[in-house]
């Protein structure tokens, strides 16, 4: 037997967005929301649905909050701010220069 499909409203993807920024996995985001698990897992599998659209982006905004104020206390002399804020920015391009290998592509940012 097939699950149902998930349809949510405008307030249930913001709702979405916001468990997943706050590091909530898809499994238990379906269970506080009342969704059956299988069809809640098959739709944000699909990288095209819009359960998984909302999901990446509650986690993207929540990541961008936190180092834009890393970014902000490193600016006025904090070093573990500073520390982590490099230590983001390294991990971002290595996978930058993962991507890069794997899929082609010119170089935009050089770090050197």
């Amino acid at each position: 037997m097939m699950p149902e499909k998930i349809r949510l409203s405008q307030e249930e993807l913001e709702e979405l967005e916001d468990y997943a920024a706050c590091n909530y996995r898809p499994q238990q985001i379906a269970k506080v929301m009342g969704y059956d698990k299988s069809a809640f897992m098959q739709a944000w599998l699909d990288k095209a649905n819009l359960v998984r659209h909302h999901y990446d982006k509650g986690r993207l905004e929540a990541d961008f909050m936190i180092n834009q104020k890393a970014l902000e206390t490193a600016k006025a002399g904090n070093l573990t701010a500073m520390q982590i804020w490099q230590k983001n920015k390294d991990a971002v391009h290595v996978e930058n220069l993962k991507e890069q290998i794997l899929f082609g592509g010119e170089t935009y940012y050089n770090e050197e």
